[in-house]
């Protein structure tokens, strides 16, 4: 992945690298993306990253003033991820 200085760049560049369904990071295994992509209220933004329910959703999530994330309860549209091999 490059890397670059624009911070809404960077942004979308993670974002794709987690979207490949693959992570570097043990402690991300098995966790899934907000579908809720841009409008995802998390205070980590479009990288959110969440341990899914029992039934497969995506759990409850709010933004700083209270609002409920559109991406809230829904399935989410990435696999779990899955670590990284390096050949």
């Amino acid at each position: 992945m490059t890397m670059t200085s624009d911070p809404y760049e960077r942004e979308q560049q993670m974002r794709a690298d987690l979207e490949t369904g693959f992570t570097d990071h043990a402690w991300a295994v098995g966790y899934v993306l907000c579908p809720a992509r841009e409008k995802c209220v998390s205070s980590s933004g479009m990288r959110s990253l969440f341990k899914p329910l029992k039934n497969g959703r995506v759990p409850m999530h709010r933004g700083w003033l209270g609002e409920v994330c559109p991406g809230a309860r829904q399935k989410p549209t990435t696999p779990p991820l899955k670590l990284r091999t390096t050949p």
